[in-house]
C-alpha cells in the first residue's frame, strides 16, 4: 500500500467562496447591462432617432439607467472591498446592500426597456 500523499488536507472557506461567487454573478450582470446600455445608446445615435421626440425621451431614460448602473458598480466595489469605504461586515448589512443592488438593477432594466421595448423600434427621423 502506498502512503497517502494528500498531506494534512486543505481547508476551504465555503462561506467566503459563496460570497465571492455571488459577487461574481453581480459583476457579470452589471457588465451585461452596461454593454447593453452602451449598445442601445449607440444605436439611438447612429440610427438618427436620438433627435426625434421619442428618441430624446428614450435617450434620457438610457442615461438615467446608466447612472443607476454606476451606482451598482459603486456598491459592487464596496462589497468587494475595492471601494473607498470598508465593506460591510454584518450579514444584515450585506443583505441590505444586495437588496439595493437588486432594486437598482430592476429600475435600470425598466428604464432601458429590457421589458420588451427596443430602441430599434423607434421611428427614424
Amino acid at each position: 500500500m502506498k502512503p497517502n500523499d494528500t498531506g494534512a488536507g486543505t481547508v476551504v472557506d465555503l462561506l467566503g467562496a459563496r460570497r465571492e461567487r455571488r459577487l461574481d454573478l453581480y459583476r457579470a450582470r452589471l457588465a451585461d447591462r452596461l454593454a447593453a446600455n452602451r449598445l442601445a445608446l449607440e444605436n439611438l445615435y447612429q440610427g438618427g432617432t436620438l433627435f426625434s421626440p421619442e428618441g430624446t425621451k428614450t435617450g434620457r431614460a438610457l442615461l438615467k439607467a446608466r447612472q443607476l448602473l454606476q451606482r451598482v458598480n459603486t456598491l459592487v466595489e464596496l462589497l468587494a472591498g475595492d471601494g473607498v469605504a470598508p465593506p460591510p461586515r454584518l450579514p444584515e448589512r450585506v443583505e441590505e446592500v444586495y437588496a439595493e443592488l437588486d432594486t437598482l438593477l430592476a429600475r435600470s432594466d425598466a428604464l432601458s426597456g429590457r421589458d420588451g421595448a427596443s430602441v430599434a423600434r423607434l421611428p427614424r427621423r
